[in-house]
Formats: structure tokens, C-alpha cells, sequence
């Protein structure tokens, strides 16, 4: 079993699917999170940095050129730990979004002790 250890924290495009890295040693606040998206999502300026506005703008993407969107979250018990009342509803809208284009996949989600 192959296992990541570092990963550049932004996005990258290949056969026409853009990855897109949510780390939770670097999104331990809402804040962190939408800087993360709205860089390597390119989101738009009407963005509004809030949980409303995510659901909103994931499920639209129409401004990313590639075919498929893969949001990578790693180190998933660290993230939004400076927020946690909010963690469920955020990951909740990355999991539940209509977008056929967007996959959500998690890694190291049972070995949350590696270090990147």
C-alpha cells in the first residue's frame, strides 16, 4: 500500500481532473478553509466565505475547465479543530453536494498520526 507523506498544498490538473488538497494541519478554522478552496478552486470574487456560499459555489463550478473535481482531505481529525460546531455541517456539504463532477476522498483517515 502506497502512502502519501507530502503533498503540495496546491492544486494540481491531470487527465483533465483538477485535485484539490484540504489539509487538516492547514485548515484547523473556517477561515483556513475557504482560503484553501478559493485558491485552488478559483472560486469566484461573490464568494462569501460562508457555509451557505460553499454549498452554493460547489455546486456550480462551472469556472473550473476540468471535467472532474477531487478534493483530497488529509489529516480529516485536525481539520476545522479550532471549530468543530462547524465541522460537521462543512463536510457534510463537501459529501453531500450534487455535483456529479466533484468526488470527495479522504486520506489517512485511520492513521491520523502521520506527519506531512
Amino acid at each position: 500500500m502506497a502512502t502519501i507523506s507530502n503533498i503540495d498544498t496546491n492544486y494540481f490538473s491531470e487527465n483533465n481532473i483538477r485535485y484539490v488538497f484540504l489539509d487538516g494541519n492547514l485548515c484547523k478554522n473556517l477561515d483556513q478553509c475557504y482560503d484553501t478552496l478559493q485558491e485552488q478552486l478559483s472560486l469566484p470574487d461573490y464568494f462569501g466565505r460562508n457555509l451557505d456560499a460553499s454549498e452554493e459555489v460547489l455546486s456550480d463550478l462551472e469556472w473550473v475547465g476540468e471535467k472532474k473535481i477531487k478534493i483530497i482531505i488529509l489529516n480529516e481529525k485536525q481539520l476545522l479543530i479550532n471549530d468543530l460546531k462547524k465541522k460537521k455541517a462543512f463536510l457534510d456539504i463537501l459529501n453531500e453536494s450534487d455535483n456529479e463532477r466533484l468526488e470527495v476522498i479522504y486520506l489517512n483517515k485511520s492513521n491520523e498520526t502521520m506527519k506531512p
